[in-house]
This record gives C-alpha cells, structure tokens and sequence, in this order.
C-alpha cells in the first residue's frame, strides 16, 4: 500500500496481471485526488483488502481467472451497506461496457489508460465520498517520472517543453528530459493553465520560456533557449492568439 496524504480518496486496483496493477498503482500515486492505493491481483486477494482497509472507489480489471471482476461487482452492488465502495471498471475489451453501467459502473476506462482519463473517472467519485477536504486540493502542478530505480518529482513549472515519444512524452526542463507516461494530447488538456500550448503535432511548448519568435516564408519557429522549434501552419492562428495575450512579438528571420 502507498498513501500520499492524509485526505483523498482510498483506491484499491485489482488485476491479475503484475504490470497492469504496477501501473496502476504508479498512476494513482501521481494523480493528486488520490490519497491511499491498495492493489491486489485477485478477487479473493481484494476481499482481504477491502475487509481490513476502507476503500472508497475500486479499479476492477473484468476478465480474472477464477472470480471475474464482474462477480466481485455483483457482490458489492448485493451489499446492502452505506461505505460499499463504487466500481470503476478497466479492461482491454469494450464488450462488456452495458453490462458494467447496468452495475452502477462509475465509470468504464480502457487499457491502456491515460492519466488523465483515469483522472476525469476519479473526480466522478468527488460529490459521493467523503474525503476530508479533498475538494479543496490544488489542481496537479507537479508530474511524477521513473528515472531508474527511482520516482521523480518534477514541478509543472520547470518544463520547458514536451515532445511526442510513441503513447507517452519526452518532457524537457533547463538541465535534463525525462519519460512521462502521458500523451501531448493529455499535457494540452491538463496543463493549459501552465501557459502550455500545443504549437505542432510533435511539439508543445511552455510560453514562459519562449525567447524568440521567427517567421519567414510564411514559416513560423519558436525558441525555447537554443532549441528551435517548428509551428505547424494549422496551428498558427492559435499560437499567435495565445503570444498576443502575453505581449509576445516576433521577429522576421535573418540569415545573413
């Protein structure tokens, strides 16, 4: 078990599978609605759990050998008890997604899944536990990446910017670049608050740290320090919207 804070919200994962519940539990400790993670990898394992800890919200993989996590759903909508915790269910088949909400499914996430998805499930659970003062936590303004053998706490601030790597992105701060297991589309929607602002398929930029703005040849680059970066022609009238809030003029290009 891993707890983060005293308030939040206390999640159990059950999966049968090692790797999927490792990151799970990797996710959950990363999202800040999150208070205590439990995993398990098995129904009768989750039973334990639940029997010896509180557990609000439950992350159930569906397709278990011996009891499924339909079952253990079953079970819990049976319980005629006030703290019986509500499902969320995730699987790598969508088959089954009518028969989990006839279960009062709070919601139904996909594998492999996003943070921020699993974050927009977590937050349906806000109005219906009682977390202690949950409600009034600070948005995320810090991520969590491995490096290693180790877990790293990098504040939202410091990333300079990002780029596109498979599933996940390649943040960058003024001395290092990291793995973060989140997608460009996921920091766009997350951390605009940030200044973030997606300026080209592959690319999204903290305006804080943009230094220079070139066109030329109806081409538009941003520097981020030394590093130039491409906008995409799609994407400028957005990108100029978003410089022209913040004062920002460019500069055309000179390569003599």
């Amino acid at each position: 078990m891993s707890t983060n804070q005293d308030t939040g919200l206390r999640v159990l994962a059950v999966d049968d599978e090692v790797p999927a519940v490792e990151q799970m539990q990797w996710l959950l400790e990363a999202d800040p609605l999150v208070g205590a993670v439990h995993t398990a990898t098995s129904v009768a394992e989750a039973k334990q759990v639940m029997n010896r800890h509180r557990i609000d919200v439950v992350l159930l993989d569906i397709h278990m050998p011996g009891p499924t996590g339909m079952d253990l759903a079953h079970e819990l909508r049976r319980q005629d008890r006030g703290d019986v915790p509500h499902v969320i269910f995730v699987t790598a088949d969508a088959r089954p997604a009518v028969h989990a909400f006839e279960l009062d499914a709070l919601d139904y996430l996909l594998k492999p899944v996003r943070s921020t998805r699993l974050h927009e499930a977590l937050r349906k659970t806000l109005n219906r536990v009682d977390t202690g003062s949950i409600s009034q936590l600070p948005e995320q303004s810090r991520v969590t990446v491995q490096q290693g053998s180790q877990q790293l706490f990098v504040p939202i601030r410091n990333i300079r910017w990002a780029q596109a790597q498979g599933d996940y992105a390649r943040i960058y701060t003024e001395d290092d670049s990291y793995l973060l297991r989140m997608s460009l589309t996921g920091i766009e929607e997350e951390w605009s608050a940030h200044d973030f602002v997606r300026i080209h398929r592959s690319h999204i930029v903290n305006l804080n740290y943009a230094n220079k703005i070139v066109q030329q040849d109806g081409k538009m680059f941003m520097f981020i320090g030394d590093t130039e970066l491409p906008v995409s022609r799609r994407l400028m009238p957005q990108v100029r919207q978003r410089l022209k809030q913040l004062n920002f003029r460019s500069v055309p290009r000179s390569d003599g």
